[in-house]
C-alpha cells in the first residue's frame, strides 16, 4: 500500500500575509501539526506548487522553517508563483537547478512523474515538445502503477473561469487556469491508461476530482484560502468560510483511496 499527502497552494510571503480571509503562514503551520498528528504512517507529502507567493528568498526561508518539522519526507512541484530556481535550491536541495524541474522517483512499486508546467509567471500552464516527447516515451502500456503530477489542470473543470479566463476592469484579461496543451498532454498519456493511478495537480484553490477516459484527475485543495468553482461562475470568488485542506491519498492494486482532512481556522486569522 503506498500512502501521501497531496497538499498544494500555501503562498507563504511574510508572516503577516493574508488574503481570501485566511493568514498563509498560521494555515500551514496548523497543517504540519495536523500531518504530524496523524495515527498512521505515509510515504511522503506532496506540495503541488505555489508554495510561496512571489518567489522572494526570504519566503523560501519562511517556507523552509514552516516545513521543517513534518515528520515525513516532502517532494515539491514547480508553481507559478515560484521561483524555480530558488524552489529547487532552498527546499528541494539541487545544487545544480535546471530550467524546468522534472524529475521521477518511486514509493512501494508505484512510479511517480513530476512535470514542470509553470513556464511563465502567469495562471496559464505548458509542457515545451521536449517535455510532451518525455511523456510519451514514459505512458507505455506496459510497466509499474503510474501517477504523473503537475502545477495546472490538464483538463476542463466545468467552471469558466477555470476553463476560459476571466475578466477585471481596468486589466488586462486572465488567461484559462489550464494547462495550455491539455489536448496533447491527453493524447500523450493515453497508452499508459490501464497503469496510471492518476494524475495529481494544484493551482485552482479547490478540491476537485475529474474522471476522464479511464483516469482520475485530482486538484488538492489550498493549505492557505479556498476558491469557488461553480459550473456558472466567471470569475474567482474567495470562500472564506472554507478551511486550509489538503488529502490522504492510499494505493493499492485494486483502487486508489482519496480523503480530505479539513482544519478549523486559527483563531487569529481575520474574518
Amino acid at each position: 500500500m503506498l500512502r501521501f499527502i497531496h497538499l498544494s497552494d500555501s503562498h507563504i510571503s511574510t508572516p503577516d500575509f493574508a488574503n481570501y480571509g485566511h493568514r498563509s503562514a498560521p494555515n500551514l503551520e496548523a497543517v504540519v501539526s495536523a500531518i504530524n498528528a496523524l495515527p498512521f504512517e505515509v510515504d511522503f507529502v506532496l506540495h503541488t506548487g505555489d508554495v510561496v507567493q512571489n518567489g522572494a528568498p526570504e519566503e523560501y526561508a519562511l517556507a523552509r522553517a514552516l516545513l521543517a518539522p513534518l515528520r515525513f519526507p516532502i517532494r515539491y512541484v514547480n508553481g507559478n508563483h515560484d521561483a524555480s530556481d530558488l524552489l529547487q535550491r532552498e527546499l528541494a536541495g539541487v545544487q545544480t537547478p535546471s530550467a524546468r524541474y522534472d524529475y521521477t522517483f518511486s514509493a512501494k512499486g508505484v512510479q511517480i512523474a513530476v512535470f514542470d508546467s509553470a513556464n511563465r509567471r502567469d495562471h496559464t500552464g505548458n509542457l515545451t515538445d521536449s517535455q510532451l516527447d518525455a511523456l510519451r516515451r514514459l505512458c507505455t502500456p506496459e510497466g509499474a502503477p503510474l501517477i504523473l503530477v503537475l502545477h495546472h489542470p490538464p483538463l476542463p473543470l466545468d467552471t469558466p473561469w477555470i476553463d476560459q479566463g476571466w475578466q477585471v476592469p481596468d486589466r488586462p484579461p486572465f488567461g484559462t487556469m489550464l494547462l495550455e496543451n491539455w489536448r496533447a498532454f491527453q493524447a500523450a498519456i493515453a497508452p499508459a491508461r490501464r497503469r496510471l493511478r492518476g494524475v495529481f495537480f494544484g493551482h485552482i484553490h479547490h478540491a476537485h476530482q475529474a474522471w476522464r477516459d479511464g483516469v482520475l484527475y485530482c486538484a488538492a485543495p489550498s493549505t492557505f484560502g479556498q476558491l469557488a468553482s461553480r459550473p456558472e461562475q466567471s470569475a474567482p470568488q474567495p470562500t472564506p468560510e472554507q478551511p486550509a485542506a489538503f488529502y490522504v491519498v492510499s494505493v493499492n492494486e485494486a483502487q486508489v483511496t482519496v480523503r480530505q482532512v479539513s482544519l478549523p481556522r486559527p483563531t487569529s486569522q481575520p474574518i
